[in-house]
């Protein structure tokens, strides 16, 4: 250590000395410095240095006049330099007109920035890049202004410019055209600001297709959030221009077609990847395992940038890999007319959208799709404060324009929810004289409308799994430990749950015996673990009648929580005793099934999942869809849910759920109609007071197209 400590010791003359160099080298540079701007020898100014303070006084002190009369004096030593680099120089005029565009001296801004284009175009290829940023600029100076053809043109100008230069899918050609856009808008050029939205957009679409394949799924998210804001402000624009119908409301279309469910899709296919390849599964459970280790607080931070470093080197490799995730693309490229030429004569397929208005306003609005139609037609409906006063019945407000505007009457309505209408019940709602919407026309939601067109093979599993009669008191670990702080109460037990498993088992088996196997998991037998082994077993359906619950973030009592799919579960046998504060053993279950784990599952095959609880369909809302449990069976592999939007009575559900099978099952009917046929036999209970929709319009079905 002595020795360590010895050849890092500086000598006191040293010292010194260097002390002495320092004000020596100093005096000479602040006297050279002098001499130079006396003298306005050129050649001994730095530069650079002294764009740098014009550029920040004029950017962030807001000291214009300084910034102005350095950059004269910079552009006056350059020009007397021989051979000064012209794209230099060019940065320097373009710099000065910002300044005097700051001082709305619009005039010597326009002539800098002319002078600037010159040498830029002198300059060659070298000066390429930097004429599409200086024509952007131009369009500013011209617009602020106040001249209209001049702004025009250099909008125009900026377009070419960058076509040009990066090609037609670049971000730059986007910000070009987003320009050129807002410009004609302003203007009133609807046609070519509509246009330049629908390029923007395009651009969105091939760059998503090219690049998402080859990402890791932090990566697509971000990457998604990047582009997201340019798509969703084209309803803005529609909204603004008056737009109801043609091309672009198309393409406003499309747009719904690309953003929901963009994400889930991708780890869907690479999660049915993964599960047919051993060699993947293996190179997905180290990842995993990398990716707990980066986020495990005892790692050490050098560790854990490693482990993350190493996990998304393997989930690019992964994906690269991943056949079956190529399938995602052709799921990604279905477009508005696959959908219209899936649709018949009088079906609809309405996408529904919510977005930003003014400063503190936020819209909804149908996209509706008919075959009779040669574009889809954008409606806007109400802004969300309406919405919220009106969402016990939204009929009048939703879809009685909707209705109007087509004119006929539709055989089927296909819909897909936005912002606050995925936790509303509006197939449900009533008409004055109370009958509910979904009485009058056949109407199916859907996580996207792509489902229509989306014509890949579907598996369908073997057996039936139900749940019911649960015991949330049992303790599943004797021997387990409680946790000091636990507050939650506990959950009673459902006697209906009971009534409503055994009755459906016998429905299945007296209507299609041994054809469909069926387990009815009672008591203790129904726990998380017992769920968990359904993994990869390929079961045709799971019915879990049981307590449900949904926190908004930051509310769960739940611990480490993740991510928003942590904040809703399921509960098992046992249940009662994690939440009064018993820890299980290390690696057992604790009866409480948050949406994360079930989206880890190999779930496929499952044509039917039923959640008989409470809340299971709501989660935190997203342009994606709904984190929650709907999207943990769908990550899963899940094709239609049953599931409920508020807290549901045991008794009614009861009901509802055993006039619900023995109406698909027994009966033949197709899910949506065996659901609809249930409501109207729980409606009939006038005398119980179960005629009020909170007793029967809380269930709805997701992607029920059979």
């Amino acid at each position: 250590m002595e020795s360590t400590r010895s050849s890092l010791r500086i000598s006191n003359s040293e010292m010194m000395r260097r002390i002495l160099l320092f004000f020596v080298v100093s005096w000479l540079y602040l006297t050279i410095s002098a001499q130079v701007n006396e003298e306005g020898m050129a050649a001994y100014i730095n530069d650079v240095k002294v764009y740098e303070q014009a550029i920040n006084k004029i950017v962030k002190e807001h000291r214009y006049d300084e910034g102005i009369s350095l950059l004269t004096t910079l552009i006056e030593c350059s020009e007397k330099k021989v051979d000064y680099p012209l794209k230099d120089l060019a940065s320097y005029y373009s710099a000065r007109g910002q300044g005097e565009l700051k001082k709305e001296q619009y005039q010597l801004a326009v002539n800098d920035g002319e002078k600037a284009l010159e040498l830029l175009r002198r300059a060659g290829e070298t000066g390429r890049a930097d004429l599409c940023a200086l024509w952007y600029q131009q369009a500013i100076v011209f617009y602020r202004w106040g001249k209209t053809s001049e702004t025009m043109m250099a909008a125009d100008s900026c377009v070419k410019a960058t076509l040009e230069y990066y090609g037609p899918y670049h971000s730059e050609t986007m910000e070009a055209y987003s320009l050129r856009s807002n410009v004609a808008g302003f203007y009133n050029a609807k046609e070519k600001a509509l246009d330049d939205r629908k390029q923007i957009f395009r651009i969105i679409q091939h760059t998503i297709e090219r690049d998402f394949v080859y990402l890791t799924a932090a990566e697509r998210s971000s990457y998604w959030n990047r582009y997201l804001p340019k798509t969703t402000h084209m309803f803005a624009f529609a909204h603004k221009m008056d737009e109801h119908e043609s091309a672009f409301t198309d393409a406003l279309f499309d747009q719904q077609l690309l953003a929901k469910g963009l994400l889930l899709s991708a780890e869907s296919a690479l999660q049915r990847a993964i599960d047919n390849d051993s060699d993947m599964r293996k190179t997905y459970q180290n990842i995993r395992r990398l990716r707990q280790k980066a986020s495990d607080v005892k790692t050490l931070s050098k560790d854990a940038e490693s482990a993350t470093l190493e996990a998304d080197r393997l989930e690019r490799q992964l994906s690269t890999s991943a056949n079956t995730l190529h399938q995602f693309l052709d799921f990604l490229k279905i477009h508005v007319d696959d959908v219209r030429g899936r649709l018949q004569p009088t079906d609809v397929a309405i996408e529904f959208v919510d977005y930003r208005v003014g400063k503190d306003s936020t819209m909804y609005a149908a996209l509706v799709l008919s075959p009779q139609w040669p574009h889809a037609k954008f409606l806007p409906l109400l802004e969300e404060k309406e919405l919220v006063a009106h969402s016990d019945n939204l009929y009048t407000h939703i879809w009685q324009p909707i209705i109007d505007l087509l004119g006929f009457k539709p055989t089927n309505i296909y819909f897909s929810p936005s912002g606050l209408l995925y936790r509303l019940p509006i197939e449900s709602h009533e008409f004055a004289d109370y009958r509910s919407f979904s009485e009058m026309y056949n109407v199916f939601r859907l996580s996207s409308t792509r489902w229509i067109a989306y014509s890949g093979d579907t598996e369908e599993g073997k057996d039936a799994v139900l749940y019911g009669g649960l015991d949330y008191d049992g303790n599943i670990d004797p021997t387990s430990q409680r946790l000091r702080g636990a507050v939650q109460d506990e959950y009673p037990y459902l006697p209906g749950t009971k009534t409503e498993a055994e009755s459906i088992a016998r429905t299945i088996h007296e209507n299609v015996g041994s054809s469909l196997h069926v387990e009815t998991l009672l008591g203790r037998k129904g726990t998380e673990t017992s769920f968990k082994s359904l993994n990869g077993q390929f079961k045709r359906i799971i019915h879990i009648a049981t307590h449900g619950f949904y926190k908004e973030a930051g509310t769960s009592e739940r611990q480490s929580l993740n991510t928003p799919l942590d904040n809703s579960g399921l509960l098992f046998a046992g249940a009662n005793d994690r939440l009064q504060g018993q820890l299980p053993q290390a690696d057992a279950d604790d009866g409480i099934l948050t949406a994360y784990e079930i989206s880890q599952l190999d779930l496929r095959g499952l044509e039917l999942t039923a959640l008989s609880a409470c809340e299971t369909g709501q989660g935190h809302i997203t342009v994606d869809g709904v984190f929650g449990l709907q999207r943990g069976f769908k990550k899963a592999g899940a094709q239609s849910i049953l599931m409920s939007l508020w807290k549901v009575d045991d008794e009614a559900t009861c009901l509802l759920m055993t006039e619900f099978y023995k109406n698909w099952i027994g009966k033949k009917m197709t899910k949506h109609d065996a659901l609809e046929k249930a409501k109207q036999t729980v409606r009939s209970y006038k005398d119980k007071g179960w005629d009020n929709p909170k007793y029967w319009a809380a269930f709805i079905l997701l992607d029920a197209l059979d």
